[in-house]
This record gives structure tokens, sequence and C-alpha cells, in this order.
């Protein structure tokens, strides 16, 4: 069972405004594309979050960033409930934000990259006064400078917290232009049979070129992200849809339906039919 719960009072100048409250009273799988960058705080359960080289537990009283991405989510209830509260960020708010305080980015020691997209950190009294705040917001008519402050105080905490440089990187990639190129790029053409060598004319770039730029804004080889993420869109077909396994396999780039589940069994641990006869039971 799961519920959303999201405000209904009427508000003005809405734009900014986007936490909601997630509640699952049994164990829920489900994969997520964030267009968008989220902050999890988790309240009650635990939520495991896996990519295609890392996975992370993160239990109640903590909370992870997630950048922009593909993300299997898998929401276990303790003591028979998961809770959670998610902040999304848009581009412009961190953009502001970056801008503004300068000062705080200049402070924090250098990091050249991450390889990990997600930023995991453990809860304060100060981050949880100012989620509180944030949701007391959202229930009024305030304007939306109030709640971006609000936003901004959440990114300072984070930032002065432990490893808040990693967090500083994962931001400045969010607001780079190459970076955001190469995302929607990305985005849009990730299912195209293209060879590694039409991407990156595509793109507009040599393929070596290409290379260095996906494993600077990834963390990844172009070849692991794209399996990656036609995986976890198949994955979310079987569990969301009716379509046959073939038609999934071709849907998702693989040119066989043998392939697709021999590649679906390495990252997944079983077989398209078993997680389909399992879902449709």
């Amino acid at each position: 069972m799961y519920v959303l719960e999201q405000p209904t009072k009427k508000r003005i100048n809405s734009r900014s405004r986007k936490i909601h409250s997630a509640c699952y009273y049994e164990k829920h799988e489900e994969v997520f594309h964030f267009n968008r960058s989220h902050i999890v705080f988790v309240h009650n359960g635990q939520l495991r979050i896996q990519t295609s080289d890392c996975t992370f537990d993160i239990v109640a009283g903590c909370g992870v960033y997630l950048s922009q991405g593909d993300y299997l989510l898998e929401c276990i209830p303790i003591d028979g409930q998961y809770a959670a509260s998610v902040l999304e960020f848009d581009d412009e708010l961190v953009t502001v934000f970056l801008q503004k305080h300068s000062d705080i980015l200049m402070s924090l020691p250098t990091m050249d990259n991450v390889q990990s997209r997600l930023f995991p950190f453990s809860s304060n009294i100060l981050i949880e006064q100012t989620l509180s705040g944030i949701k007391t917001l959202e229930e009024q008519s305030y304007p939306d400078i109030i709640m971006s402050l609000k936003y901004e105080e959440i990114l300072i905490l984070l930032l002065h917290g432990k490893r808040g440089e990693h967090l500083c990187v994962l931001l400045l990639q969010l607001t780079n232009k190459t970076s955001y190129r190469l995302r929607h790029f990305m985005d849009r053409h990730y299912l195209k049979e293209w060879k590694l060598t039409d991407y990156a004319k595509e793109f507009g770039a040599s393929l070596t070129t290409f290379k260095e730029l996906f494993n600077e804004h990834y963390g990844a080889s172009p070849r692991a992200w794209i399996s990656e993420r036609r995986l976890l869109h198949a994955h979310k077909l079987l569990l969301t849809s009716k379509m046959s396994i073939v038609d999934i396999a071709m849907e998702t780039g693989f040119s066989s339906q043998s392939y697709f589940t021999q590649s679906y069994r390495r990252r997944f641990g079983t077989t398209p039919s078993q997680v389909r006869y399992e879902g449709y039971r």
C-alpha cells in the first residue's frame, strides 16, 4: 500500500514548492528517473538505493541527495511503515544559490570529481528544524522567496556537514552547461541503436572527447551507462506494463530476447520471466 500526501490548500506562486511525503506499509520497489535533483529524508523504515556500481542503505534519521538520473529504489517498512519527506530542487534555484553563496564554496576542500551521484548524510536537529519549517510553509500562502530561503538553508547545512565538498561538486555539475547538454542529449537518445562513434558524432565531439566528458560527468563509461539505463527502463516496464518480454527487449534496445535475458540476469540476479511471474501473482 502506498500513500502520497500532497497539500491541498490553495497557494500563491507555488513554482518552488516541491515537497511531498511518501508512506509505504509494504515493501515497495520502483525505478525512478529524476529530471531534477532530490533530497530524501527517511523518517521510518529504510531506503535502499541501487545504481550500476553501488548500493546505499539510508536508515531512519538519515537522508540522501540524489542527482539527476536513474535509480532503483526499494522502500522497506520497519515496524509496519516506511515514511519519508522528498524535496525537489530545480536548476534555477541551485544556480542562484551557487552564485549567491560562492564564499561558502570557496571555503570547502577542493575536489576535481566524484564517482557517485549520491550524497548520503546523517540528519541533525538543525536540518530537522529547517525541514519542519519547509513543511509548515508548504501549507501556507507565503511568497516563494521564503520557501527558497529555506531550501538554501538546507543546502548550506549539508555543505557545512561531513563531506560537504562532495555535495559541492554535484551541485556544480548540475549547473555546468556541458554537463547539462550531455544529460539532455543522452536522455533523448540512449535507446538509439547507435555505435559509440555515432553518439560522439551526434553530440558534436570526437570519440575520445566524448568518453572523457562522459566519465567526468557520469563517473562511468558511455557503454556502461547506456546498458544500465536500458536495463532499468526494462525493469520498470516489467513491473508496470503488460508488454511481452520480447517487446520489452526490442523497446529497450536489445538485439534479441536471449541477450536481454542474459544482461538482465547479470544485473538483477533473476530473469525477466521470473519477475513478470511474481508480479502477476
